[in-house]
């Protein structure tokens, strides 16, 4: 029987996680009943970890009020903290990863960072890169594995990967900062950038859209799955999340029940890459486990 908490001890460490089934969580953070927020998870970072999830979509930005520039960053869903009235730091959520890797060193997490929230960076001169390096990546860089490449288990075993999700102007820190994933197409059902492809068809409008949602899912699914079979240089990446904060069919546990419903599972083999989940602990991580299985 696969222990969840410790599976990848059975992995061969020469592997590239390209080759892997990886259950992830989208918006990963954002388990707080937290309007206008919209919540995604029922689980906390920890017990997501603990039961296989070893791919964590984090958002972060400035906080709403008082000295913007300096604070420390909050986790961020769109526009809105979260949790409210008292945010979550990015600190404190890294620190669940973090804690996790180094109770558990035969593990990797990796890690999504992308910046949402205010729209008042300095892009040009690399201001939000630059904060996160300076002041969540730099004091820890011990803890991170920050190749550019798609690691094998072995090399990424007891680190967190970075799965940088924002753009970075400076050649040489861009060098140094982990797998590039800062730009692909808005709503794409299928966008293949080279080391890596995405489903991320997001703008399910009405609940009859739903189906047309988990056909993506499982088109790409399929399509990792073959591709996997003889190569390791691409990282798919399937996002079953969509939402449409106006009506309550859409939203994110709804859709979430849908993926169960509709019979997602069906696709899943060894090979199918990192399936990004919402409520993943429904049915007792159902999902999760299954992805976590196909790899043995």
């Amino acid at each position: 029987m696969v222990d969840y908490k410790t599976w990848l001890k059975e992995i061969s460490d020469n592997t590239r996680l390209s080759k892997l089934s990886i259950p992830g969580t989208h918006n990963a953070a954002a388990s707080h009943t937290a309007l206008p927020s919209v919540q995604c998870q029922g689980a906390s970072i920890t017990d997501q970890l603990e039961h296989g999830v070893r791919f964590l979509d984090i958002r972060a930005g400035r906080q709403l009020l008082g000295d913007k520039k300096n604070a420390p960053l909050q986790v961020i869903h769109g526009k809105f903290p979260v949790r409210i009235p008292f945010p979550l730091q990015l600190s404190d959520a890294l620190d669940e990863v973090y804690k996790f890797v180094e109770k558990n060193p035969s593990e990797t997490v990796i890690v999504s960072l992308k910046q949402e929230g205010s729209n008042d960076w300095d892009n040009p001169n690399d201001e939000f890169p630059n904060f996160i390096w300076d002041h969540y990546i730099n004091p820890n860089k011990d803890k991170w594995y920050l190749g550019t490449d798609i690691p094998t288990v072995g090399e990424a075993r007891g680190k967190v990967a970075l799965f940088r999700r924002f753009g970075v102007n400076n050649q040489d820190r861009r060098n140094q900062f982990g797998f590039e994933a800062s730009v692909w197409q808005y709503n794409t059902t299928d966008d293949d950038r080279g080391s890596f492809v995405v489903q991320d068809f997001c703008e399910v409008n009405k609940e009859g859209d739903i189906p047309t949602k988990i056909n993506y899912v499982k088109d790409l699914a399929k399509k990792a799955t073959e591709y996997t079979r003889g190569n390791d240089n691409k990282l798919f990446v399937n996002f079953t999340s969509a939402s449409n904060f106006f009506d309550h069919d859409c939203w994110p546990q709804k859709i979430s029940e849908a993926m169960i419903k509709g019979n997602i599972e069906e696709t899943f083999q060894k090979g199918v890459g990192i399936i990004v989940l919402d409520y993943v602990e429904a049915d007792d991580f159902k999902l999760a486990k299954k992805l976590v299985d196909t790899n043995f």
